[in-house]
């Protein structure tokens, strides 16, 4: 988990939500109590997901706010489960809220959805990846979620790795204009998108790490499997649907990867109230 990066976004969000001009709460000329408690509780099953960042929200508010989690991140909570208790300054509280549980319901959401897909790949050596294709400025915070889904997190960003997708092709007019020397620091990889199996034989050439086919039928893929022939890693993309994921999660390939996985998500449903 990157830190920084929750400090620095959960920061953005409370300015965006503009907190230090809480109407609601400069309307009240006195609060009946100076520390109150409050439950926090899931209104569906789910997993939770993005704890550093509702325990964060509440504490650059006012960092004696105390959080007391009942379950583990990443653990499946029951329907009505209460998973949290919040102590503190009641304006603190009612200000941070909105922002606390905005991170907590859409991260859940992504690590429940990611759950349900890995679920479903029956060859669990087939590793799931997530994608970019993320909300500008919510990276960190949806890769960590599919990696608490049961995912691997792909490249966060364009440094991680060297892509040779479709359009880099295009653009060079086919692979056989592309050279370059492997010359990447540790845990950087070479991977190339094919989308045809007449593009495989040059891209072998170029000894990738990694073979991505994109949008192959069930047919290619089994033909593409009998070229490639263990030279390299495979991933595959272009999953259309849940039958077509059952049907390649069955083939001896090492990914699977899913821009779905941070896309059309539905947040989960959380609730906080005060108690007595």
């Amino acid at each position: 988990m990157n830190f920084d990066a929750v400090k620095k976004n959960v920061r953005v969000a409370l300015k965006e939500d503009s907190v230090r001009q809480d109407l609601s709460i400069k309307a009240i000329t006195k609060f009946s109590k100076k520390i109150v408690s409050a439950e926090l509780i899931i209104r569906e099953k789910a997993i939770i997901s993005g704890k550093a960042w509702l325990e964060e929200s509440f504490k650059q508010i006012d960092p004696t706010i105390k959080v007391s989690w009942r379950y583990k991140e990443g653990r499946e909570v029951p329907k009505n489960s209460i998973v949290a208790k919040i102590t503190g300054n009641p304006k603190a509280i009612l200000s941070a809220e909105r922002t606390a549980l905005n991170f907590l319901q859409f991260m859940s959401g992504i690590s429940t959805k990611t759950a349900l897909i890995k679920s479903k790949i029956k060859n669990k050596k087939i590793k799931l990846l997530d994608t970019r294709k993320t909300i500008p400025g919510m990276r960190a915070e949806q890769k960590y979620a599919t990696k608490i889904g049961g995912a691997t997190n792909h490249r966060f960003d364009l440094s991680d790795g060297l892509m040779i997708k479709d359009n880099h092709i295009f653009a060079t007019d086919g692979l056989n204009n592309i050279s370059f020397k492997k010359n990447f620091n540790r845990g950087k990889f070479l991977e190339i998108e094919v989308k045809k199996l007449s593009q495989l034989k040059d891209a072998l050439r170029l000894k990738p790490d990694v073979i991505m086919l994109d949008n192959f039928s069930k047919t290619s893929i089994k033909k593409a499997l009998k070229i490639i022939n263990t030279q390299t890693k495979i991933e595959i993309s272009g999953i259309k649907n849940e039958s077509h994921l059952r049907e390649v999660s069955n083939m001896n390939v090492d990914f699977i990867s899913l821009g779905d996985l941070t896309k059309n998500i539905k947040a989960i449903d959380f609730s906080l109230n005060f108690i007595k």
